[in-house]
């Protein structure tokens, strides 16, 4: 039995796959939301760490990470208070500690995102050796046994792009000159270059979109059952080509409570793609709008049964 929860870490993402066979249990972690957040009325979101201590989960045996946005590795440094990983995947590991010379970078929004977040991230990733974790670059698509019954495949979705990104993460953690395009690029580059997880289990495919706009990969998409929808659902998220060639049955995005009207996140037109579609939408956090009634969770649990049987929130399928 594989269960899927999309915890509510609000405006990020963070995915726990727990593989239950007999009395041994696999589980995976893909991303980690935010450092913290703060509180909304009515709102059951969480942090990654606040949802792991409440399961008693001291241990994940995977950890994918699929691009380099606080809201989605930001997470990492408190669950690694309490928590070991066996093998980690992301598209950059730093080869040692490091921190930018922020004196030749760019003084520009985005690139000074950059330099913090790949200063964290190297924080992190001292973290996980450590703690003995084995690190896997993700350089193209790769196929990743996880157990016996579910399999997965990374899709790196432009393996030259990603290897001309991850010189400049280098470099700029270095310390080394790097030309201010090139660092304004490989900061805005995050999103269209992030990872995408699909996993395999009972006949059933689950798309975990990480924030890859859909034009980015539309024309090599595939059908599956359930879709994490990219970009916490905002316009640049879905095309219609995408969401043709996907036909999920059910998608998740994950989301704050609040409309966020500068970027359209997250879009009526999106969702209204994939409903059109025949899928059932899911939002993770306590989103309302006119065209939407607000729904309570902690997660949102997907189960597949090893029948292929898929239990969703509040019925089954």
């Amino acid at each position: 039995m594989l269960t899927l929860h999309f915890i509510n870490v609000a405006d990020g993402d963070c995915i726990l796959a727990e593989e239950q066979d007999g009395d041994r249990t696999f589980r995976l972690l893909v991303d980690a939301g935010r450092p913290e957040m703060a509180p909304v009325s009515g709102s059951l979101r969480c942090t990654a760490a606040e949802y792991l201590r409440e399961k008693g989960i001291t241990r994940l045996d995977g950890l994918v990470v699929t691009h380099l946005h606080i809201d989605h590795f930001g997470g990492l440094r408190e669950v690694f208070r309490t928590v070991t990983v066996a093998d980690a995947w992301a598209g950059f590991f730093p080869e040692g500690p490091g921190g930018p010379d922020r004196s030749k970078l760019a003084d520009i929004k985005t690139v000074r995102g950059l330099a913090d977040c790949l200063e964290r991230w190297a924080e992190d990733c001292e973290a996980l050796r450590a703690m003995g974790c084995r690190l896997h670059t993700v350089t193209e698509d790769c196929e990743v046994s996880f157990t016996e019954r579910l399999r997965g495949r990374i899709a790196c979705p432009d393996p030259a792009a990603s290897a001309y990104q991850r010189g400049a993460y280098g470099d700029i953690l270095a310390g080394r000159p790097v030309p201010e395009g090139l660092q304004y690029w490989s900061a805005k580059y995050r999103n269209p270059g992030s990872l995408r997880l699909r996993l395999f289990y009972a006949g059933r495919a689950v798309e975990l979109a990480g924030d890859c706009y859909g034009a980015a990969w539309e024309d090599r998409a595939e059908r599956c059952d359930l879709f994490k929808v990219p970009h916490h659902g905002d316009a640049k998220s879905l095309t219609e080509t995408l969401a043709a060639r996907l036909h999920p049955a059910w998608a998740v995005i994950s989301c704050g409570a609040e409309y966020n009207p500068k970027k359209d996140r997250p879009s009526r037109a999106a969702a209204a793609l994939l409903e059109r579609q025949g899928a059932r939408v899911w939002f993770t956090d306590r989103f309302a709008a006119p065209w939407h009634e607000p729904e309570n969770w902690r997660s949102v649990d997907f189960i597949i049964k090893e029948d292929g049987t898929v239990q969703v929130p509040g019925r089954q399928a």
